[in-house]
């Protein structure tokens, strides 16, 4: 079982997701697969031993750079995209997760997916494995030279 905190400033928006997020686990029959727990970002670094990797909310971005770059964490850390934090899905949430895990290969720290670097320009509204699959399938723009 895969255990994922959920993660903000103080856990307002946070502890509502997470919450969210626990009830779909049953809705979608993941319950066996998937964990979420509610860990406010101040409170991780000391915690982070409770779960697998840490999902935070994009805005508190700036402070979880400030800190990775001051504190050596065990598990992987992924910022969730602003669009992605809209429209929640349980299985949005663990193939992100199990995605992050394999590219961190054991290793802790913040971690993204290429070209996501920077979360407010993420357009996408599903996981990264789904969208990516949906960008092979898209049909190729032909452009016309005049």
């Amino acid at each position: 079982m895969l255990k994922i905190a959920i993660c903000c400033g103080e856990g307002f928006a946070s502890g509502f997701l997470s919450k969210y997020l626990a009830e779909g686990t049953v809705k979608e029959h993941l319950q066996d697969q998937v964990e979420f727990i509610f860990i406010p970002f101040y409170q991780l670094y000391d915690r982070q031993d409770e779960v697998d990797i840490a999902l935070a909310l994009p805005h508190i971005e700036p402070q979880i750079k400030s800190d990775t770059s001051k504190r050596e964490y065990r598990i992987p850390i992924y910022i969730v995209p602003f669009k992605v934090v809209i429209k929640p899905k349980v299985a949005d949430y663990l193939a992100d997760a199990e995605d992050i895990m394999a590219m961190a290969d054991g290793k802790g720290g913040l971690f993204c997916f290429e070209g996501e670097s920077h979360t407010a320009i993420v357009s996408r509204l599903c996981s990264h494995r789904e969208w990516l699959e949906e960008q092979k399938n898209k049909p190729k723009r032909k452009i016309k030279l005049l």
